[in-house]
Formats: C-alpha cells, sequence, structure tokens
C-alpha cells in the first residue's frame, strides 16, 4: 500500500483513529456497605456498668420500699385520727345536744301535786345535774372540733347557735323558778313559749348543723379508708414489680459472672440476692397485710359504730321530742309527738344487728334491743296517763330515777347502747394499729437490708476488677 493510500483511507476513517488512540476506561469500583460501630466495652467497664445497674435498681427499689412504708403508716395514723379524734366527738355532741334539750324540758316537768296536799312531785334535781354534765361534755367536744380549720364555719355557728339557745332556755328556767308552787306537767305560759323557742334553735338550727359536721366527718373516714386500702395494694404492687426486676438483673449478673469467670457462685451477689428476696417478700406480705387489716376495721369497726354512733343521736333526740311533747302540751307539742314516731321508726332499723354484729356481738345487741322496748313500753304508759289526765304520775313516770320510770330505763338503755358503740370503736382502733403493726420496723429494715445489698453488689465486683491490674 502506497503513501497515498494510507492517507486517504485515515482521511475517511477520523473517528474509529481517535477511538484507538484513546486508551480504555476504567471499570467501576463495587458499592462497598459502611461498616457499623460496635462498643465493645471490655472487662473492666462491662464489671462497672453491671455494678451501676445493680446499684441503680437496688436504689430504686430502696426508695420504693421507704415511700410506700411513709405513706402506708401516714394513712393509718390519718384515718385513726378522723375517726377517734373527729368523727368519734361530733358523736358524742350530737348526743349531748340532743339529750341537753330533752333535760332542760324535764326541768319544767316536776311541780306541786294537783291533790292539794302540797307535795312536790318529780325529780328536777337529776335532770339539773344531767343537764350542767350535758352542757360540759357540749363545750368539750366543741373546743376539741374547734382545731380542725376545715370546719371551722360548722363550728362557728353551732357556737352562735347554742350562745341563743342558751339565753333562751335559761330565761324559760328563770321565769319557772319565779311560780314555785305551780302544779306539775304545768309551767307558766311564758314558760313554754321560751322553752319551744329554744326547742326550735335546737331542732332547726344546732342540730343540723351537728349532722352535717358528723356527716362530713363519716365521709372523711370513708374516703380515708378506702386511700390506705388503695395505697397498700398499689405500693405493694409496685414493690413486687421493682423487686422482681432487681432480682432478675442480680441472677443474669451471677450467671455471666460464673460465665466470664469460670466460678459457679460469687458469695457477696448470693447474699445481696437473699437479702433483695428477703425485702421483697416481707415488703408485699406486709402492704397487704396492712391491706387486710384496713378493711377489717371498716367492716368490723367503723360501719357498726357509725350505725350505733347514729343510733344514740336518734335516741336522744326521740326522749327530747317526748319530754318536750309532755311538758309543751297538745297545742305546741303535736309535732314532737309526730317526731318522736317518726324518731322511733328509724331506731328499730338502726339497731337491728342482721349483717353487722357478729356471731359474738349478737348477745351485746340483743341487750341493747331488750332496753330499748323498755323506754318504749314507759313512753307508751306516758301518753296513757296524760291522756287519763294522771298528771303528777306522768311527771313522776318521766322525772323520777327508778326502775321504769322513763329517766332511769332511758339513762340505762343510752348508757348500754353507748358502750356497745364504744366497744366496736375499740374494735376499730384494734384493727388500725394491727395495720399499722404491720409495717413495724418500716422503713428502716428496707432501707438497712438494701444498703447491705449494695455493699455486697460491689464487693462481688471488687475480686473481679483486682484481675485486670
Amino acid at each position: 500500500m502506497t503513501t497515498s493510500q494510507l492517507t486517504s483511507r485515515r482521511a475517511a476513517d477520523p473517528a474509529g483513529s481517535e477511538a484507538r488512540s484513546e486508551p480504555p476506561a476504567a471499570p467501576p469500583e463495587p458499592h462497598r456497605a459502611r461498616r457499623r460501630v460496635r462498643l465493645r466495652l471490655n472487662g473492666p467497664r462491662r464489671l462497672g456498668a453491671r455494678a451501676a445497674l445493680a446499684l441503680l435498681l437496688l436504689a430504686a427499689l430502696c426508695a420504693t420500699a421507704v415511700i410506700g412504708a411513709v405513706t402506708v403508716r401516714g394513712d393509718t395514723a390519718r384515718l385513726r385520727t378522723t375517726v377517734s379524734g373527729r368523727a368519734a366527738v361530733a358523736a358524742q355532741l350530737r348526743f349531748a345536744l340532743a339529750d341537753l334539750d330533752a333535760q332542760h324540758a324535764d326541768t319544767l316537768a316536776p311541780g306541786m301535786s294537783a291533790d292539794g296536799s302540797g307535795t312536790y312531785v318529780g325529780n328536777q334535781l337529776e335532770a339539773l345535774i344531767t343537764a350542767q354534765q350535758r352542757r360540759a361534755q357540749v363545750s368539750d367536744a366543741l373546743r376539741r372540733l374547734s382545731g380542725d380549720g376545715a370546719h371551722g364555719d360548722l363550728v362557728g355557728e353551732l357556737l352562735d347557735g347554742l350562745g341563743h339557745y342558751d339565753d333562751l332556755s335559761g330565761r324559760a328556767s328563770y321565769v319557772d323558778e319565779q311560780a314555785p308552787d305551780r302544779l306539775a306537767g304545768h309551767p307558766p305560759a311564758v314558760t313554754v313559749a321560751m322553752n319551744a323557742q329554744a326547742a326550735a334553735v335546737m331542732t332547726r338550727t344546732l342540730l343540723p348543723t351537728a349532722d352535717r359536721l358528723a356527716a362530713d366527718y363519716q365521709l372523711q373516714a370513708d374516703h380515708d379508708t378506702a386511700r390506705v386500702r388503695a395505697d397498700t395494694r398499689r405500693w405493694a404492687l409496685v414493690v413486687g414489680l421493682v423487686g422482681l426486676a432487681t432480682l432478675l438483673l442480680l441472677l443474669w449478673w451471677q450467671r455471666e459472672l460464673a460465665r466470664d469467670y469460670r466460678r459457679l457462685f460469687n458469695p457477696p451477689l448470693v447474699a445481696a440476692t437473699a437479702a433483695v428476696l428477703a425485702v421483697c417478700l416481707a415488703g408485699v406480705l406486709a402492704l397487704t397485710s396492712c391491706a387486710s387489716g384496713a378493711a377489717a376495721a371498716d367492716r368490723q369497726g367503723l360501719r357498726p359504730w357509725s350505725r350505733l354512733a347514729e343510733a344514740s343521736a336518734v335516741a336522744a333526740q326521740a326522749a327530747a321530742a317526748e319530754s318536750r311533747w309532755f311538758v309543751q302540751g297538745d297545742d305546741l307539742g303535736r309535732s314532737d309527738a309526730t317526731l318522736f314516731t317518726t324518731l322511733t321508726k328509724r331506731l328499730d332499723t338502726l339497731l337491728t344487728p342482721a349483717g353487722y354484729a357478729t356471731a359474738r356481738e349478737r348477745p351485746a345487741y340483743e341487750d341493747v334491743l331488750t332496753r330499748y322496748h323498755r323506754f318504749r313500753a314507759d313512753d307508751t304508759t306516758l301518753r296513757r296517763l296524760t291522756n287519763d289526765g294522771k298528771t303528777d304520775q306522768a311527771a313522776v313516770l318521766l322525772t323520777t330515777v327508778g326502775r321504769g320510770d322513763i329517766a332511769f330505763d332511758f339513762w340505762d338503755f343510752a348508757t348500754t347502747l353507748d358502750d356497745l358503740a364504744g366497744q366496736q370503736l375499740d374494735d376499730f382502733a384494734a384493727h388500725a394499729a394491727d395495720a399499722r403493726g404491720n409495717l413495724a420496723g418500716w422503713p428502716a429494715l428496707p432501707s438497712g437490708a438494701l444498703g447491705a445489698a449494695a455493699l455486697l453488689a460491689l464487693l462481688a465486683v471488687r475480686p473481679r476488677l483486682a484481675e485486670y491490674r
């Protein structure tokens, strides 16, 4: 091939010439995934991390046990204060107010015999002495309740109403004393009117306010009882769960130490695990026992006592209505006669032991009912004598202290009822004390045991850490 032929061929194919003259392109590199960086703890750091986690769980378990014990003990103490220091005093206040009104009416019943013999019939002295005692009880109850700022307005209303009542009843007694020769059962008209006004203050102001106060304390007692039961169960669950998590960690750590260091057991860690197990079981058992004790205090003490305390106040109101009816006569006392019937029907329900009394307590309830029926029989006799115009005998029946007389039989019934209510209140206090006693030594015991467990956990890793030095 000549030079002219080569030149013409290159001119005809310039692109191919250039392609052959350039070097071939390098092939693309394959895609490589990024490596994940893994933080691998060496031996000392791994031991330290596990020890720190164990100490953290031990601290959480200790805090849970301590806070739970302090909370439940505080709830139990608050419940006992509410019932024994508030609700019981309010119940005594209601009874003392109602019986005070009954005694003031009884002081107006005695007088001179209608037969013209100049004989004084009835016992005014006993009613006067009892009225002074009831007035002192009212003052003491108000003093004890005055420290409760949440019910200061109700206590203030009672003090104001009591001052008005004292003024009216005192004026009624003064006017009655100005007629020393008046007949029994027939006090002066002005005395009767003032006594009726004092009774209106009692029945429309004092007793309703005392009822509201007692109802508030009863509601607070029910709330405190429910809170004790709820808190004990909740903290028992929390202590159990945190304790279980701590136990699982300690057991897992024991397994890891055995695998890494070829030792079957780590004695300090075994002792720490035993301490945690003891605290967990004791805490759950103590808190659940506290819940059971609170339930027993409510069922066997608080509920029966509140029912009997209500019956005691209603009985005193019934006795007051009976006395006012006799002193004020049919005109002013007609409403009191109706009120007496209403209150005694309520008593028939409150004194029924079904559902509240245990087999051991049922004879005491039956004894109260027997004495109550005597009081009812005396009232029937009083109404019969009054309707027959035998006012002297009726005044003697109402005020004389002897078996078969209203003053004695009501005192006998009211005292027996109060004793039974006191027994139920003592049962409540005993069960509440047992509930609090189930946490005796807490929170000192779990704090000491778990503090020792934390120290043992540190001792468990110390020999292993020494191997890396």
